[in-house]
């Protein structure tokens, strides 16, 4: 009989379940992997919808943070409760994703149990190690405490090697999102949402960055009321952060008006439905960016820099800011141009061809069983 490894993976927000869907779904099928699936706590509500939207397992849902708590008292929380679970489960590895206070605590947390861990979408940068924060602090952190770096990109890869990460830990798979996206668009789901009654063209607004939260936000907020009022045939549906420092200024600014829809967040497939419906997109989201060369839909990015430099390549993606006068002349110049040619599932796309599990879960197995133990 073959070795069975027990491999724990932690998430705590949307995104860490979405980008981890692909790898859990293939590792439950994997009959050498006893897998042991975490909700850290972070976020444990959006967690267990987004989990069962996916029809994906949660082996064990650990306490909430404590609501208020600031960002060193939620990586502390975190951390701790994390140990004591992987105290008690002594997997054979650990997997984390992305940057956020689940997955800092998360490696911290392997680090004091002495564990195998892998890092998942490893090596993004900016040119700041507080912008934007504090995710870039956190990415930074992770990289020293992980053993195998699953980079998305060349370029991801080639940040960490300039660090010193040795070339043998490092290795290019591609985003796992993708896994995801490729899935998605192949059930051709409707979006559910109504804006063609009240439009011909859609955009997209979603907004949640700390950079945005202050004059930034009011300034998007502006620029697409200006935008409503100079293109009558155009609609704005905004799926609303849950964080109350985003969504009361979004609601203050654009409720009530008659081609602004407002909804709650809405589950993966309806939203990439959404976006495919879209003319264009405004984001400061890291996966939209992501998504977007596939998906053939002009996206603005309301940022001042991103770490997913390779979106910027096919003219699908704009850095813009967010200055309301950039904005609205960005917006108006990229709803005249002619449609993007969205890219194939392919090796040579931006992100990969959406086979990043596969390549995650070989490249796993053959570091465990250099290493073992087994489960």
């Amino acid at each position: 009989m073959s070795a069975r490894f027990r491999v724990v993976t932690i998430v705590g927000t949307r995104p860490e379940c979405l980008k981890m869907a692909s790898v859990i779904r293939l590792a439950e099928a994997s009959p050498d992997i006893d897998l042991h699936v975490v909700s850290s706590g972070q976020h444990p509500q959006m967690v267990a919808r987004t989990l069962a939207h996916l029809e994906l397992p949660c082996h064990a849902a650990l306490n909430p943070v404590p609501p208020g708590s600031l960002h060193s008292r939620t990586i502390q929380f975190l951390r701790q409760q994390l140990r004591r679970h992987l105290d008690a489960q002594q997997p054979a590895a650990v997997v984390v994703q992305g940057d956020t206070s689940t997955a800092y605590a998360g490696a911290l947390a392997s680090s004091d149990c002495a564990l195998l861990l892998a890092h998942l979408e490893a090596g993004l940068r900016t040119s700041t190690p507080m912008r934007p924060f504090p995710e870039e602090m956190f990415r930074r952190r992770i990289t020293p405490l992980a053993h195998l770096h699953f980079a998305p990109t060349p370029v991801a890869a080639g940040q960490l090697l300039a660090e010193g990460v040795p070339t043998r830990d490092v290795h290019v798979v591609g985003n796992s999102i993708i896994d995801l996206l490729r899935e998605t668009c192949e059930r051709r789901e409707d979006s559910g949402v109504a804006w063609r009654s009240v439009a011909q063209r859609l955009l997209v607004l979603t907004m949640h960055r700390r950079e945005n939260y202050r004059q930034g936000l009011v300034n998007v907020c502006k620029a697409l009321l200006d935008l409503l009022a100079q293109e009558q045939d155009l609609a704005v549906v905004c799926p609303v952060h849950p964080n109350p420092a985003v969504g009361q200024r979004i609601r203050q600014w654009l409720a009530g008006h008659p081609r602004i829809l407002l909804t709650e967040p809405l589950p993966y497939r309806q939203f990439i439905a959404l976006l495919r419906e879209a003319s264009l997109i405004v984001t400061d989201s890291g996966g939209i960016q992501e998504e977007a060369p596939y998906l053939g839909v002009p996206v603005l990015v309301t940022r001042a820099e991103t770490e997913r430099p390779e979106c910027l390549q096919g003219g699908v993606v704009r850095l813009v800011g967010n200055g309301q006068q950039t904005l609205l002349l960005q917006s108006r110049e990229a709803l005249a141009a002619p449609t993007p040619v969205a890219c194939a599932f392919a090796a040579d796309a931006p992100f990969g061809a959406g086979r990043t599990a596969e390549q995650v879960l070989d490249l796993l197995r053959a570091r465990l069983c250099q290493t073992g133990p087994a489960a």
